[in-house]
């Protein structure tokens, strides 16, 4: 008997006897900031050091987390004198302009190691703290996938040696779910670029290192920015078909209904393996599909080509995009599985 199923898309717990040390209870607690000088958001800012006071000795963790935003190319120079975190600046800040310092990680305390995870701090050269932001998000272009660790920057101009040879007025790391966000930014626009950077120079030097760009101007205060990295020398992947004996396996139907009428690609995968590619229009049947579960992307197809493309930086081409249907498929034996969802391409 044939059935017919419709799927609609829209947009240990443990316990243990704890026993405290003789001297007290572990200390577990980071260290805590008392105050700095000068103060957090100071405007009309003409020192070269910051000095942050905390509540216990600490040390260095991880210098290289020290960020400044806008970038400076020479990392401030930091002391520490038991309970006190001093921050020289090796290089001249600009006039009018907001900074944001974050040292994230950068330091912990000397006895137990509890490491401070955020602590930011904020100065202007000029008159006022700037207060507009830029976010988005970083995904990879041939997955969909969200990226964590990939630097985002601002730029002022778009020429086609940007990547190659400058370095970004504004820089920021996308987060573990490929969130960016920039803040303390003037009204200004900029071009944004970004970089998977596997040799840390911020710069595109590397054939196969991922990189990607909005191809749009954007102004301060924009958000949903999306960004897709890709890999220059990245290829489609290859089909593999499922081994198929008639006598003990069983099928069932796939049909994807109300496709845009641009052509393109509608790709199945089962097990992280591409089983089914194909192109078409307005509607797309698969048969003969073995049962279990799948899950579903669909690609644009920009030069009709049959596959996905990648992009390339210097002709400012962005990859084709692919788009994830939100659920997973499961195919039964005997039934038709209907997909009704218009990918956003």
């Amino acid at each position: 008997m044939k059935h017919t199923i419709y799927i609609y898309a829209f947009f240990l717990y443990s316990c243990a006897n704890i026993v405290a040390p003789s001297g007290g209870p572990k200390d577990t607690e980071a260290p805590r900031l008392l105050e700095t000088f000068p103060k957090n958001n100071t405007s009309s800012f003409n020192q070269s050091n910051i000095i942050f006071v905390f509540d216990e000795n600490i040390e260095v963790n991880q210098i290289n987390n020290i960020l400044i935003s806008p970038y400076t190319t020479q990392s401030p120079k930091i002391s520490i004198n038991k309970n006190k975190l001093k921050l020289e600046f090796e290089e001249k800040l600009f006039p009018n302009t907001t900074y944001l310092l974050s040292l994230n990680d950068v330091i912990k305390d000397v006895n137990e190691g509890n490491i401070l995870n955020k602590l930011n701090y904020k100065l202007s050269t000029g008159v006022k703290i700037d207060s507009l932001t830029i976010s988005g998000t970083v995904i990879d272009a041939k997955s969909s996938e969200p990226l964590s660790g990939v630097w985002i920057g601002l730029y002022k101009n778009n020429n086609d040696s940007v990547l190659y040879k400058e370095t970004p007025k504004y820089l920021t790391k996308s987060s573990k779910h490929g969130v960016f966000s920039f803040s303390n930014l003037p009204k200004e626009s900029f071009y944004i670029y970004a970089i998977e950077d596997l040799d840390n120079n911020l710069k595109f030097s590397i054939p196969n290192e991922k990189i990607g760009f909005y191809n749009e101007k954007v102004l301060s205060q924009s958000e949903d920015i999306e960004i897709r990295l890709f890999d220059e020398t990245a290829v489609a992947d290859s089909v593999k078909e499922i081994s198929i004996d008639s006598l003990t396996n069983s099928f069932g139907k796939l049909i994807i209904d109300s496709l845009p009428k641009n052509p393109m690609i509608v790709e199945l995968i089962k097990d992280g393996n591409i089983t089914h590619r194909k192109n078409g229009a307005n509607n797309i049947s698969i048969d003969s599909l073995t049962t279990g579960n799948y899950s579903l992307r669909f690609i644009e197809d920009k030069n009709q080509n049959g596959i996905w493309d990648s992009g390339n930086l210097i002709n400012k081409i962005t990859p084709e995009k692919v788009t994830l249907y939100p659920k997973e498929i499961n195919i039964r034996e005997n039934w038709d599985v209907i997909v009704e969802w218009q990918p956003n391409l």
